[in-house]
């Protein structure tokens, strides 16, 4: 914690007048308004707080080793008290993995959050014995876009195509900027008859499509491959699996939507 000290005075302060005011409100509004701010996130952790609790309160209380009768009122305060800071630093810890876990140029969910959010749709799949299509969206020759134009235009060109990926899908499928110009997208419980019209959407919307104010015309390949259908054994692999499809789709010559099970023996062996 940045300012131990300074934390544990203004904790002490506000419990103290949470107590002896007999629980008000506003106390604790004002208590849990101010302390986050000074929280940092390695502190911000119910094990630390919970320590700084007893710690104030047993200070407040003047409790003693072999303590005499402590009026249990004040106990039920203090525990309604860091119930309430516990939620809030609840709140403050989302929030702050929240930023961590979005790309800030398009705004959409980067590769930290494939493993938090990939494997509850993967968990759901094994156990209820659905489909999972997972796609990788590559835009095409995206590095000549970035010579000709420069990287301010070629940033602007990737947050218009993630608008144009997110407003294809529906509200329980996910896509994540993968890095540079890749996006990954997961779509729970479709198989790959189901998956083929929004990808090919995408696909078609981005070659119709004219972007930026340079009026840019781009193209995009995309790989998909199903679960359980293409037999991936992990999360990892059915990622490798669409790669493979995406590459697939670039060497036969671009602007395409190719899925693994489409591809010979030979480049399946080679992811």
């Amino acid at each position: 914690m940045k300012n131990l000290r300074g934390f544990m005075m203004e904790y002490k302060n506000y419990l103290s007048e949470y107590l002896l005011k007999g629980g008000q409100d506003e106390v604790l509004f004002e208590a849990y308004q101010h302390l986050i701010r000074l929280l940092d996130v390695s502190s911000a952790q119910a094990a630390n707080i919970l320590d700084i609790h007893n710690q104030v309160l047993k200070d407040i209380l003047n409790i003693k080793q072999d303590n005499d009768v402590v009026q249990w009122i004040y106990i039920e305060r203090s525990t309604e008290f860091l119930a309430q800071i516990l939620i809030a630093t609840d709140a403050l810890l989302l929030s702050l993995r929240e930023n961590v876990e979005r790309d800030p140029l398009t705004g959409l969910y980067n590769r930290l959050a494939i493993e938090r959010i990939f494997s509850k749709f993967w968990a759901n799949a094994s156990i209820s014995k659905t489909p999972l299509t997972v796609a990788m969206l590559d835009i095409d020759n995206f590095k000549d876009v970035n010579d000709k134009y420069g990287h301010v235009i070629g940033d602007e060109l990737l947050k218009e195509v993630s608008v144009v990926i997110k407003t294809c899908l529906r509200d329980k499928d996910v896509v994540m900027r993968y890095g540079g110009e890749e996006f990954l997208i997961l779509l729970p419980e479709t198989d790959s008859c189901d998956a083929k019209t929004p990808l090919e959407r995408i696909r078609k919307r981005i070659e119709e499509g004219v972007f930026t104010e340079a009026r840019i015309k781009i193209t995009a390949s995309i790989g998909a491959a199903v679960y359980p259908d293409d037999r991936p054994l992990s999360m990892e692999e059915i990622i490798e699996f669409a790669d493979a499809a995406m590459y697939a789709a670039k060497a036969k010559g671009k602007n395409r939507l190719v899925f693994y099970s489409h591809l010979d023996s030979k480049n399946k062996e080679s992811t």
